[in-house]
């Protein structure tokens, strides 16, 4: 299965939910990722740019866009933002392919 990092901030009405209810929202959100067809790995607060951090593992783009698209509707949430992750030896795979093929491309001039 294909690995996801979701990226998101609170709504101003959830972060004021949130405060005025303080919950686990992990346990709750793993359930969309499963009827999505995926599986939440982890998922974190954190500080800076996003509010949420969210690994997870689904069986195709398809079924990860479902999901953002599901939560993303919600209005729960803002800037989300997803990306695809590969592993360090897919990684090293595309590397040497990219050797392989290099000077395939020519650059505009």
């Amino acid at each position: 299965m294909t690995m996801y990092l979701h990226q998101a901030n609170y709504s101003l009405t959830s972060m004021k939910g949130l405060v005025s209810n303080p919950q686990n929202r992990k346990e709750i959100v793993s359930k969309a990722f499963e009827a999505a067809g995926g599986r939440l790995i982890d998922a974190w607060m954190a500080f800076g740019e996003y509010d949420v951090v969210v690994i997870s593992e689904f069986p195709s783009d398809v079924d990860a866009a479902a999901l953002a698209m599901s939560i993303g509707s919600s209005g729960s949430l803002t800037n989300l933002k997803t990306t695809v992750l590969i592993s360090m030896d897919d990684a090293v795979r595309a590397m040497k392919k990219a050797a392989d093929i290099t000077g395939a491309y020519t650059p505009p001039s």
